[in-house]
């Protein structure tokens, strides 16, 4: 019984490795990979890890089954002959969108959301008055190049005593200023872009 044992032991072993009998380990995984697919085999011995590894490149390769070199965007960016770099929405006119972000490109901007057409800067402080604060916000309503496809609101708040607070202002002149700038810096591109 014992030399029956170690001879079914002996023939086991050599057909997973190679030996006397002609057994191929690698050729053995091979097959075993055509009937259960490479991480699914039982015969292999992945972590949990090594198998999302594994099962992501299968994801990855191609109609060949061969994953290609990765794709490195910034080269794809960087042979781009035009450089500007055009931000718009679904909802918006991109010449509304660039003119908004060129207006208020001297100022640090806290969102800007482009499938909303919505901007808003950071607080802005001048040095002439530490008390006081403001901020912008635009929101670019149309995806038509219209006059009335943009609004403007500033927003100021004043400080007493280490608190801030709303000062309730209303800046219709300046927000007006600001609108118009947006529309004269849309209307511009738009040219800019009909000649190209």
């Amino acid at each position: 019984m014992k030399t029956l044992l170690v001879f079914f032991a002996f023939i086991l072993l050599q057909s997973c490795s190679t030996g006397p009998l002609g057994g191929d380990l690698q050729k053995n995984l091979a097959e075993s990979d055509k009937i259960y697919g490479k991480c699914n085999n039982p015969n292999r011995s992945f972590t949990y890890v090594q198998k999302k590894i594994c099962e992501d490149k299968v994801r990855a390769a191609g109609p060949d089954g061969v994953v290609g070199d990765p794709i490195d965007l910034t080269e794809i960016f960087d042979r781009s002959d035009d450089k500007k770099i055009i931000y718009t929405g679904a909802n918006s006119n991109q010449f509304l969108w660039n003119g908004a972000l060129e207006t208020l490109s001297k100022y640090s901007l806290k969102t800007v959301d482009s499938q909303g057409g919505f901007i808003s800067t950071d607080w802005i402080l001048e040095e002439p008055n530490p008390n006081q604060r403001c901020l912008i916000k635009i929101n670019v309503t149309s995806r038509e190049l219209i006059s009335n496809g943009v609004i403007t609101k500033i927003i100021c708040q004043k400080k007493e005593a280490d608190v801030w607070y709303s000062s309730n202002e209303l800046f219709l002149e300046e927000e007006k200023s600001l609108t118009l700038k947006i529309l004269e810096k849309a209307s511009q591109l738009s040219k800019v872009d009909s000649l190209s």
